[in-house]
């Protein structure tokens, strides 16, 4: 009878210690559905996903959704059929957020949206109220210093497909240029919705111009460097430089800027500051908090990045590394 129970002992010693080898040997695999891959800040977000994957011992598995909602959904059926273990979205078109959902919901698949909130799935990503207010004094700083008060007019340049939570970094410009500026009126407030089409965005804002000749006073916040870029070449071809300042949200389209233009004097550029939302750290924030949440962990609601205006006076600061790159 002892000889027996110490064989069962002995069986149970071993599968204790091969059940632990598995656990200490499974590997997850996380899905990473990125934006698009057509800019700088792009780049860096997903360079920063498969960085954060090694560091942590996880198989990525990576798509592009090429800032098309129909693609996110495709991605995000592929990520099932490939057994991703946890799915890390990063979709500009909110209006498939709930497809994409009932489709990880059914399959049991833990999800963090980055950017853009998608109902069920963590939110990681800018902190898009403080983001909006930020670049708002910034522009009001500037034009106190350029032109001694208030500027004619905030134009502000968006992409109302990314929905309302989003847009925050945009609308909320008004309520950062009035800690400047208090008594800055709604009605020199315009708003322009370009979408992601550069040439649209160019037109758009040119158009704008065209029909103010006489405002020479032009605060412009722009909703991300696709749309900044656009916009500077509106202004250039319009011959308004000095008449125009702007700051942009994403930080990468501005250092961009930097790097092309190191000796500019931003005594008189139009270009003044770009809102840092630091793309370099996403991987390190999602992945160790889905490895935990796969862990047994409890997924957070938020996660958010800080945030700060990059200028020439602080770029190399920040961003040093890209800027010698």
């Amino acid at each position: 009878m002892k000889k027996v129970l110490s064989v069962v002992l002995a069986l149970v010693l071993v599968l204790s210690v091969c059940s632990m080898a598995l656990a200490e040997e499974k590997k997850w695999v996380i899905g990473f559905a990125n934006i698009a891959e057509e800019v700088e800040l792009q780049i860096v977000v997903r360079d920063g996903m498969v960085a954060a994957a090694e560091e942590l011992g996880v198989d990525l598995v990576l798509a592009n959704n090429e800032y098309d909602g129909a693609k996110a959904v495709r991605n995000a059926d592929d990520m099932i059929t490939k057994g991703v273990d946890g799915f890390i979205e990063f979709n500009i078109d909110e209006s498939v957020g709930p497809v994409i959902m009932e489709k990880m919901n059914e399959a049991g698949i833990p999800v963090i949206a980055v950017d853009i909130p998608m109902e069920g799935a963590a939110f990681f990503g800018a902190n898009n109220v403080v983001a909006g207010e930020v670049a708002g004094v910034r522009l009001g700083e500037v034009s106190q210093e350029r032109w001694g008060g208030e500027p004619d007019c905030l134009l502000l340049v968006e992409d109302s497909t990314s929905g309302e939570t989003v847009l925050n970094r945009v609308t909320q410009m008004p309520t950062g240029m009035r800690e400047i500026f208090p008594d800055f009126s709604d009605e020199k407030v315009f708003y322009i919705d370009s979408g992601t089409d550069a040439a649209t965005c160019q037109k758009m804002v040119s158009d704008f111009l065209l029909a103010h000749p006489d405002y020479t006073k032009i605060a412009i916040g722009s909703f991300n460097d696709v749309i900044a870029v656009a916009t500077l070449a509106a202004i250039e071809t319009a011959g308004r430089e000095s008449d125009c300042i702007m700051v942009a949200e994403n930080e990468y389209g501005y250092l961009d800027y930097l790097k092309a233009n190191p000796d500019r004097e931003e005594a008189d550029e139009v270009w003044v500051g770009g809102v840092a939302f630091f793309f370099d750290r996403y991987g390190e924030y999602t992945m160790n908090a889905m490895v935990d949440v796969l862990n047994g962990g409890e997924m957070p609601e938020n996660i958010y990045v800080e945030h700060e205006v990059v200028t020439r006076a602080n770029a190399q600061e920040l961003f040093g590394w890209y800027l010698e790159g």
